[in-house]
């Protein structure tokens, strides 16, 4: 599929409803734990709206081809969704893994049969993986991540 579009706008919206998008909830989180994150939202946020002022200012025309599958594109995007609405339920690490496993297995089907000893061989990368991505958030960023019901 080729799409002809003015980028700079279109990136520049997408990041300002993301933007938005993460910046309302505000649930439970310490004063400290959101400093980090509000810090690059309001990063993203400035960078938005300069690319939508440069992309009415300076419009730059492309041609977007989509390569792929737009179904696999969509079923990996709706199991970011899945994944954001069960974080608080079993907790980062859990919800985590099982996405990793589950995104793991859906797109290296497309070139061929997943067997169990593939996925065994992607274990300890995808343990070691969430886990840097844990440590990192709760040890240096200080941030407090959901711990659900298991972990």
């Amino acid at each position: 599929m080729i799409l002809r579009l003015n980028t700079d706008i279109a990136s520049g919206a997408l990041g300002l409803v993301f933007g938005a998008v993460l910046w309302f909830p505000r649930a439970d989180i310490g004063r400290l734990s959101i400093i980090f994150p509000r810090a690059i939202l309001l990063i993203l946020t400035l960078i938005s709206i300069a690319l939508i002022v440069k992309g009415f200012i300076k419009p730059s025309g492309r041609q977007i081809e989509i390569t792929g599958s737009p179904r696999r594109l969509a079923t990996v995007m709706i199991g970011f969704f899945v994944w954001w609405a069960v974080v608080e339920i079993l907790g980062f690490l859990l919800t985590t893994l099982i996405a990793f496993f589950a995104l793991t297995w859906y797109l290296a089907r497309v070139e061929t049969a997943v067997t169990w000893q593939r996925m065994l061989k992607w274990t300890p990368v995808i343990l070691v993986l969430v886990g840097v991505f844990y440590l990192t958030f709760t040890e240096v960023l200080n941030v407090r991540l959901p711990s659900g019901l298991f972990f």
